[in-house]
């Protein structure tokens, strides 16, 4: 199934964060093979050098090697001199590619160069510490997963970490950054065992027409739990979500009897009104193609226009009906166990109007606690000005307020 991109697998004065959108752009343009809009970018001396044949041939050899084109996966940028040089690793399907990106101080293209990219290795945030902890191997069902252990005889409060939308592996590897592999190791390191895994359209895939979230992720969800529940070493099991995850964590929490719910990032309305406004906001920020024709689809879905079989936006109607019929502001006010929601004030994705709506809704329950912090994106990274997919292909690590507030939280 392919990953609902848009949900949730992006002055004029010479400053290192100017020319980041172009840079982005000029990429994502070369990546969808549009050669003449790309030497556009370009300076006048690179354009004496390369021709959007040239260009082609170039970006054909690579897949020749390589293979198909799968996804930016990383990006940084360093001043040298007068010009900035942005880093961006492309992943293929046999390797990754190190796109040299140099801008002149004018935001034109005037250097491009591919090298093979090496491998990088995980480097824990500060906030982990790996003496306190054991990492072992896990199967929930057929999945491959991880399960973090505190040093020490426990019982420990114990947690599922439930993935947000697309194909995911048990990090939530995005880009260069691994959510739930941060979250893991943290909340370890705090006394808390943790169980991740790889999502099942991860695995193998699936038939985009007839999945529904049931199979995608609820019914695996409620394994891990079970999984977690029968170990002697475990005191409570919390589900912990993120963005589709949260979504559906208060089900989950529910059908599998756990004893709390954490929520990071969940939108409180359907998947079509929530997608509505990232397309609208990546439109402003120059950032999105097709903007009409994806409004005109999201428009027929919620007015269920269009058939359940049919294959819109990287899933099925049925996809997006199903979704909306579950309701999770519905299920979150019917259960009393605690719950604990967080937020980044500076989410595109998950925004006010989501804030507002949990915080209406379940302005009366004691068992509710809303956390917000004022840096961070829909990934739990801190950052400065708006939000763009950009951020999410920079090396970065969840801040480490949301590991303490969780800890905290989870240990009470």
């Amino acid at each position: 199934m392919k990953k609902l991109v848009l949900f949730f697998v992006f002055a004029s004065v010479f400053l290192f964060a100017s020319f980041d959108q172009q840079v982005f752009l000029f990429v994502q343009t070369l990546v969808s093979e549009k050669f003449d809009a790309a030497l556009k970018m370009c300076t006048d001396q690179v354009k004496a050098q390369l021709t959007p044949e040239s260009l082609s041939n170039i970006w054909n050899s690579l897949k020749t090697q390589f293979g198909s084109f799968k996804e930016v996966v990383s990006y940084e940028g360093t001043q040298k001199g007068e010009y900035e040089v942005y880093n961006v690793v492309l992943k293929f399907e046999r390797g990754k590619i190190s796109t040299l990106v140099t801008v002149d101080r004018n935001g034109k293209v005037a250097g491009l160069f591919f090298t093979q990219a090496p491998e990088e290795k995980y480097s824990p945030p500060e906030y982990v510490n790996t003496e306190r902890f054991i990492e072992e191997d896990v199967m929930v069902g057929d999945l491959p997963g991880k399960i973090t252990v505190p040093k020490g005889t426990g019982p420990f409060p114990a947690v599922v970490l439930i993935h947000g939308s697309g194909p995911n592996d048990m990090d939530e590897t995005i880009g260069p950054n691994k959510i739930f592999k941060d979250i893991a190791y943290g909340l370890s390191s705090n006394g808390i065992i943790v169980l991740r895994y790889h999502k099942r359209t991860y695995v193998k895939p699936m038939d985009p027409s007839s999945l529904t979230v049931e199979e995608e992720v609820i019914k695996d969800a409620i394994k891990a739990v079970q999984i977690l529940r029968k170990r002697k070493d475990v005191s409570k099991v919390f589900v912990l979500g993120h963005s589709l995850g949260a979504m559906l964590a208060p089900e989950i929490a529910e059908r599998s009897h756990a004893d709390g719910v954490v929520m990071i990032s969940p939108p409180a309305r359907p998947l079509e009104e929530v997608m509505e406004d990232q397309l609208k906001y990546l439109q402003s920020l120059g950032l999105a193609h097709d903007v009409e024709k994806n409004l005109e689809i999201l428009e027929k879905l919620k007015k269920r226009e269009v058939p359940p079989d049919e294959i819109v936006l990287g899933a099925s109607a049925r996809y997006f009906y199903d979704l909306e019929d579950r309701n999770p502001v519905s299920v979150a006010k019917e259960i009393s166990i605690p719950m604990l929601l967080i937020f980044g004030e500076r989410d595109y994705q998950v925004t006010k109007k989501d804030r507002e709506i949990w915080s209406r809704e379940l302005s009366e329950k004691q068992n509710v606690k809303i956390v917000v912090f004022k840096d961070l994106n829909h990934l739990m990274m801190s950052g400065k000005e708006q939000s763009t997919p950009i951020e999410y292909i920079k090396k970065g690590h969840v801040d480490e307020n949301v590991i303490e507030t969780i800890a905290k939280w989870m240990v009470k």
